[in-house]
Parts: structure tokens; C-alpha cells; sequence
């Protein structure tokens, strides 16, 4: 019998197909496979350069939340479970299938499965946010890169991303909060919203604070791993551009309504870079390299680590 889960991740999958379908019956397709065609290697070889360099760091900004709940893993480790999550948000069509994974293998490490579970979700936020963070520098830098309304939007979502993370650290409003106002009381009481809260507050302040930090570095190679491809593809987009319009379309994709955001990642790069005079093929093309180096070559890295790991169990229980 199908379940209504399986129902939904069918759905997912028609909705990327649908949207990739749409967006190339835009696009002058021969154009499309003549940008490729003609990317510089040497620009793409950056661009895979700093998609792996963000893996550890990302995995590093793991290791300092886990650190300070009393869970020691080694950044080694810690990598290796990062490239298995992206193996895994490939065979599931759901972006939360890596994370999913990346709980189940922490679990080898500590028998507390809370710990996993406030990790990775802390560990998204501080990513996130970090991420809108850059976005205002760069507007604050040149307010004039990018048009006008989406660059209030930028202002907006990193103002409700700030007034999220001071009610997120701070318990005693918390709770204040959920004793006085019946919305915020219900809202919270939804699971999803309510861990949320309970994971940052297991934190002390200063590692929140360095593994903010961290989440910044990730996201400075995550824009420039943009910037290389879109130098490789011949792209006409200034710093300021991809450094606003990358956190708009990780936000977008932190909704589940398609299979590894494919479509809707190459649909937000077809209209935002497309309002700053990069033609859709180009836009396009930059949004699948950007899925290839960032899902399908760290996937099959995954791929790798996760058989050598099960041959390795494999032996030692014979």
C-alpha cells in the first residue's frame, strides 16, 4: 500500500521534473549546451575546490556545537558523515534526507539521540542566517546591485532571522512569551517550532558565537564557489549579485516541494540573475553546475566513504 509519505516524495519528483521542463522551453536550448560546452576548466576546477573546502568547514562548524554538548567526534569523522548526508538527499527526494542521515550516524558516537538531533537543526539555522547576514554586508556595500524589492525582501528576512535568534538564545523571553501571548503559545507547541527553540537553548552562547563565525567562512566559499562557475560559464553578474541572490535561493530551497531542489533553484537563478542583464542560459547553466558540485560529486564521494565503511564493518564482524 502506498503511504501518504511516498505520495508526497512522488510529488516532489514531478514537481522538479515539471519545473525543469518549463524553464527549458524558455531557454534557447542550443545556446544553453554551447555555454557548457564552453566553460573554463580551470575556473570549474575552483569552483568543485571550494565546494569541498566547505565541506569541512562546515564540518567543522559541526564539531564546535557537538563540543560543547559533551560530544567528541573528529573532523574527519565529522566530513565523512557531511559526504554520506549528500549521498543521501540524492537517493531521497527530500533535501532533509541528508540531515535525516547525518542523525542516524551521529548515533554512533553518542547513545544520546537528542544530541544529534539539536545539532543538525542548530547547525542549519547558524548556516542560514549566516548566510543573510553576508547578503546585508553586501547591500550595505552597494544597495543599488540588485533592484529595489529584492533587496527590502534581503533586508526583511535577515531582520526576522535576528528577532528569531534572540528569542531562540534567550529562555527567560522565551518562556515569558509562551506564559502571556496564546499565539506564540500555540506556534510553539508545534513540534518543528518548539525543538527549534529547546535545541539552541542546550547551547552556551560562545559556541553559538564561534560556530556563527564558522557558519560565515562557509558561506563566504559558498559564494565564491557561485562566483567561479559563473566566471567558468561567462557570466556578467558583479560580487554584490551573487552575494545577495545565493542566500535568496537557499532560503527557497529550505522548502520541501522538490526533489533536491532541482527546478526551483534553476527557476530562482533564471529570474533573479536575470533582473541584472544575465541571460536565463547562463543563469541556468551556473544553477546545475551549482547542483552538480554540490549534490552529485560530494554524493559520490559519499557514495564511496559509506561502502568503504560498510565493507569495513563487514569484515570486522566476520
Amino acid at each position: 500500500m502506498i503511504t501518504r509519505k511516498q505520495i508526497f516524495n512522488l510529488l516532489k519528483i514531478i514537481v522538479s521534473v515539471g519545473l525543469l521542463v518549463f524553464i527549458f522551453s524558455k531557454l534557447d536550448v542550443s545556446a544553453f549546451f554551447r555555454v557548457v560546452y564552453q566553460a573554463h576548466p580551470g575556473w570549474l576546477a575552483a569552483g568543485l575546490a571550494m565546494m569541498l573546502v566547505g565541506v569541512v568547514i562546515r564540518a567543522w562548524r559541526w564539531q564546535i556545537l557537538l563540543d560543547a554538548i559533551d560530544t567528541h567526534v573528529s573532523l574527519v569523522e565529522l566530513t565523512n558523515i557531511y559526504f554520506i548526508g549528500f549521498l543521501f538527499n540524492n537517493l531521497l527526494p527530500s533535501g532533509l534526507g541528508g540531515d535525516a542521515m547525518r542523525m542516524v550516524e551521529l548515533n554512533r558516537h553518542s547513545q544520546r539521540r537528542a544530541d544529534a538531533v539539536t545539532s543538525v537543526v542548530v547547525d542549519r539555522f547558524l548556516g542560514l542566517s549566516a548566510l543573510q547576514a553576508i547578503a546585508l554586508l553586501a547591500l550595505l556595500y552597494d544597495w543599488h546591485a540588485v533592484p529595489v524589492g529584492v533587496a527590502y525582501f534581503t533586508v526583511a528576512v535577515f531582520a526576522g532571522g535576528l528577532v528569531a535568534g534572540y528569542l531562540l538564545i534567550n529562555r527567560a523571553l522565551y518562556q515569558a512569551l509562551r506564559r502571556n501571548i496564546g499565539l506564540f503559545r500555540r506556534l510553539t507547541d508545534i513540534r518543528a517550532i518548539g525543538s527549534l527553540f529547546e535545541s539552541f537553548q542546550r547551547y552556551p552562547l560562545a559556541a553559538l558565537g564561534r560556530a556563527y563565525l564558522v557558519a560565515l567562512l562557509f558561506n563566504v566559499s559558498l559564494i565564491a564557489m557561485n562566483v567561479f562557475i559563473g566566471l567558468a560559464l561567462g557570466a556578467s553578474a558583479r560580487l554584490a549579485h551573487y552575494a545577495v541572490f545565493v542566500p535568496i535561493t537557499s532560503l527557497v530551497l529550505v522548502l520541501p516541494i522538490s526533489f533536491a531542489g532541482l527546478g526551483v533553484r534553476e527557476e530562482a537563478y533564471r529570474q533573479l540573475f536575470g533582473q541584472v542583464g544575465v541571460p536565463p542560459e547562463i543563469a541556468v547553466a551556473i544553477s546545475l553546475m551549482v547542483y552538480v558540485f554540490g549534490n552529485i560529486c560530494t554524493g559520490l564521494i559519499g557514495g564511496v566513504i559509506y561502502l568503504f565503511r560498510g565493507a569495513k564493518e563487514m569484515a570486522v564482524s566476520k
